[in-house]
């Protein structure tokens, strides 16, 4: 079994790496590392994607891997979309699309409710919520974890259609603007590098130490999220804001599976 996984702030990977505790022969790869493959090829008999929701739909470079990649021997495929609030949205309908033009379907697919990073909208969860959703997302993930392993078909709503795919294209549409918006501090700055290397897109790049935005952001957040002292803003509104990583999962874990692919 392979699982791909896609995760600057760490949810998306702690669950993969749940799954892969659970079951047997699992290996984990980063989809931005493999992402950089020409024309990556899964021959297996069973492949999983495990993402985040960005604007109610696909991560891009999900959708963009998804585009190149080849499913031999249509194995049993699953997907799980990591949230801040499940069911909205149409990662799954979104995915489908894309796997249904190389005649490959998605057996089974699931929303696992963990602690939203998106700050420009609201703040962090306060530390009792995000112990409740840990705890309920750990029961969670081990009954995907067994239907799995029985290779069963599972479905789950998504809700409001129309309203999340116009929303998400839009979003789309604007992608060599959407950087605009974040600001380094340059006096809290220490010029460490932890943004750029974090950036899935290759987006960051500092000529004097500092970040300079590329305008090809897929708006991960992670640069924002990993910095040791919070010089990245996302204009006004996150300063003051508590910054996110999943507990179980290290800095340099997420770095593993991004620096690889530069």
């Amino acid at each position: 079994m392979i699982i791909y996984y896609y995760s600057t702030t760490g949810n998306s990977l702690y669950v993969a790496r749940e799954l892969q505790k659970s079951l047997p022969d699992v290996e984990l790869r980063s989809l931005v590392t493999a992402g950089q493959e020409e024309a990556p090829v899964v021959d297996t008999d069973c492949v999983g994607f495990v993402f985040p929701m960005h604007y109610f739909g696909l991560p891009l470079q999900v959708e963009e891997f998804l585009q190149k990649l080849t499913l031999a021997n249509s194995p049993y495929v699953f997907a799980v979309a990591t949230c801040g609030v499940p069911y909205w949205g149409t990662p799954f309908m979104d995915m489908e699309k894309i796997l249904a033009a190389k005649n490959c379907q998605v057996q089974a697919k699931w929303y696992v409710r963990l602690v939203s990073n998106y700050i420009p909208y609201r703040d962090i969860a306060a530390d009792w919520r995000i112990a409740i959703r840990a705890w309920l997302a750990e029961k969670k993930i081990r009954k995907i974890a067994k239907a799995i392993a029985g290779r069963e078909h599972h479905d789950t709503w998504q809700l409001l259609k129309k309203f999340c795919q116009s929303y998400h294209d839009k979003w789309q549409a604007r992608q060599q603007s959407i950087d605009e918006n974040f600001q380094c501090d340059k006096e809290k700055c220490t010029a460490c590098g932890l943004c750029e290397k974090i950036c899935p897109r290759d987006n960051i790049k500092r000529p004097n130490g500092q970040p300079v935005w590329q305008h090809k952001c897929v708006e991960c957040l992670g640069c924002l999220h990993i910095c040791p002292v919070k010089a990245i803003d996302y204009g006004d509104i996150t300063k003051g804001r508590k910054r996110y990583r999943h507990k179980e999962v290290k800095a340099a874990d997420l770095l593993r599976g991004i620096s690889a692919a530069k």
